[in-house]
């Protein structure tokens, strides 16, 4: 909620922790509390238990960044800062990636992402600063910068 803002829709499997979240929701007076503050209730859809294909496409995304993640850190051991810094590379590589056709010629628009839908900027990514600076880098560093 600190990047993306609280949302107004969460849709989930039939985890048991998730419908006990919804059963617990249930029971709050919501118009007592619409009534003293703005927080609205946080809808919750569930997929059909017996239907295995309703999220699929979200159970890609969990693929695509297990993938991206076993693949370049392998039996790396990092400290939480830097698995979050890795976390949000991974991120913006999904988030980057083509929705649309990608096209050979240069003079063709450009695909549209869903980084366009969630950043006002345009232009994702700046130079790594490691590689910029890589000849001063201490040995963590390097274990960082291998890493990711």
């Amino acid at each position: 909620m600190a990047r993306r803002g609280r949302p107004a829709i969460v849709y989930s499997d039939n985890g048991t922790n998730f419908v006990g979240l919804d059963n617990a929701f249930a029971h709050l007076e919501w118009e007592k509390i619409s009534k003293h503050c703005v927080i609205e209730r946080i809808e919750l859809r569930f997929k059909p238990p017996a239907a295995a294909w309703w999220g699929g496409w979200w159970e890609r995304l969990i693929g695509l960044l297990k993938q991206l993640l076993f693949k370049t850190l392998g039996k790396v051991t990092l400290t939480y800062e830097e698995l979050e810094t890795v976390l949000r590379d991974c991120e913006s590589v999904i988030n980057s990636r083509p929705l649309t056709y990608v096209s050979e010629d240069v003079t063709d628009l450009a695909p549209i992402t869903p980084n366009m839908f969630l950043l006002d900027l345009m232009g994702v990514g700046l130079a790594d600063c490691d590689a910029v600076d890589s000849g001063r880098l201490n040995r963590r560093a390097r274990y960082r910068q291998k890493a990711k």
